[in-house]
């Protein structure tokens, strides 16, 4: 089975205040899925454009669909606090995915965050549909609409027992918790034990669905730029509140704790320094690294291998990468930054390989231009997945011009502009030529002068 993003939309974050959609294919959509030719996606715009806002707003979707105490979390609180739009003071975000199924589905999800009366983000609104590819008479199906906390619409085909005790175990935990979070901790197991006792049972629309919106925020991965991972800040400013209450059992281990169980994305991820691996799992760390040490030797032949420096701490090792060269060893905190950078990518750019949506923020910051084109050509020929990415290196423009809805441009407004091929035009050029609409850069060397050289010379 396989999960395919098709359209996502956002609005309400860091500066977008007005809905920004993103295509990832094309508008008719058969049974007979074209998905290589649409694999991967480049998001051009100035600095300030909104760029990493989408990036971070999927990273907001994927933890709201697989924590069940995400929003119960001050960290997250003061998160969204701070990057939710100030101006329309809400959040919302919708996803449309293929399931590539017997028969092919299109679901659609949306969800909207907002203030409530003690000030908490909670959920107003959220809602799932489904339709067929095939389907000739009411193609869209609500499986789903919950308001306020409230379900104002369920579909119902067979499981009404089971699906009652759900609604009875959810009541006034909507707000705070998207369904398909509760599904598990209510009547998974009791649906599983109907499947046992009678084969012939089947999962209805409303159980698939809910299953399905965990599989798709277990398919998201997201890696987010340095500069907007605020983890230390908001780990600080949550300690600082916890400080001021009566009750000051919290401690800055607690908040780090909090965030781990947020920011954690499923991935075996390599970290530059100081990896924390279970014992249980440290065979496939091995494995990872070994993996990790091929790849690095594609950008650095010289070198010739990574020792693994763990150190036992409980049921844990915690490890650190030793780069091994001829001559010589070194700590991987020493490592250049195009290498490190690669090193933290690696995870995220083999799932992509093997099947899942990745988002990076800035995929291109440290890394060289041929790397990167290498990289990209590389994941459009052989990804299974998706990638989505914003850069400001135009070098892999005239790479991702020969896939389709390959290249965005977002304007200064928050408008997205899709690159179509205009002849033999190169978008590169245009582009740095000011003549992509939305994005003029009307800006020349002539405007620094009297400002970078106002200060006192030298005698």
């Amino acid at each position: 089975m396989r999960l395919y993003l098709i359209n996502y939309a956002v609005e309400g974050i860091k500066t977008l205040d007005h809905r920004v959609s993103l295509s990832f294919y094309k508008k008719t959509i058969s049974s007979n899925l074209d998905i290589q030719n649409y694999n991967i996606k480049g998001i051009y715009g100035m600095n300030g454009s909104g760029k990493s806002g989408i990036i971070s707003s999927v990273d907001i979707l994927k933890n709201l669909l697989i924590n069940p105490e995400y929003l119960n979390n001050p960290i997250v609180q003061n998160n969204l606090d701070e990057i939710i739009n100030k101006k329309i003071k809400r959040l919302s975000i919708e996803a449309e995915f293929i399931v590539d199924y017997h028969p092919t589905m299109i679901y659609r999800y949306s969800i909207t965050l907002k203030k409530d009366t003690t000030e908490k983000y909670e959920i107003s609104y959220e809602e799932l549909t489904v339709r067929r590819t095939r389907a000739t008479v009411n193609p869209t199906e609500t499986i789903f609409k919950i308001e306020n906390g409230e379900v104002q619409q369920i579909k119902r085909n067979g499981e009404d027992a089971i699906l009652d005790k759900m609604l009875l175990k959810t009541t006034n935990l909507l707000s705070r918790n998207p369904i398909c979070t509760l599904f598990p901790k209510t009547v998974l197991g009791e649906l599983v034990n109907e499947f046992k006792n009678d084969n012939r049972q089947k999962l209805g629309d409303l159980f698939s669905g809910l299953v399905l919106l965990g599989v798709f925020g277990s398919r998201l991965h997201v890696y987010l730029d340095e500069s907007d991972n605020h983890s230390k800040y908001l780990i600080s400013k949550s300690f600082d509140r916890f400080d001021n209450l009566e009750n000051k059992s919290a401690s800055l281990n607690d908040m780090i704790g909090f965030w781990d169980k947020i920011d954690n994305d499923y991935l075996n991820i390599i970290s530059v320094s100081g990896n924390s691996v279970s014992k249980k799992a440290y065979s496939i760390y091995e494995d990872t690294v070994a993996n990790l040490c091929e790849f690095l030797q594609i950008f650095k032949p010289d070198l010739k291998d990574i020792e693994i420096d763990k150190k036992e701490n409980g049921d844990w090792y915690v490890c650190n990468l030793i780069m091994v060269y001829d001559d010589f060893k070194i700590h991987s905190e020493f490592e250049s930054t195009g290498i490190k950078k690669l090193i933290k990518l690696f995870a995220y750019l083999r799932e992509m390989v093997q099947g899942g949506i990745v988002f990076i923020d800035e995929l291109d910051s440290n890394l060289h231009d041929v790397y990167l084109c290498a990289l990209l050509e590389y994941l459009m020929e052989y990804g299974k997945g998706q990638l989505c990415f914003t850069t400001h290196n135009v070098g892999p423009m005239d790479v991702l011009k020969h896939h389709k809805k390959s290249i965005e441009f977002l304007s200064a407004n928050h408008k997205i502009y899709s690159w179509t091929t205009s002849g033999n035009y190169s978008p590169s050029k245009l582009y740095k030529n000011g003549m992509i609409e939305g994005s003029p850069f009307n800006i020349d060397f002539t405007d620094f002068i009297g400002i970078l050289d106002s200060g006192e010379g030298n005698d």
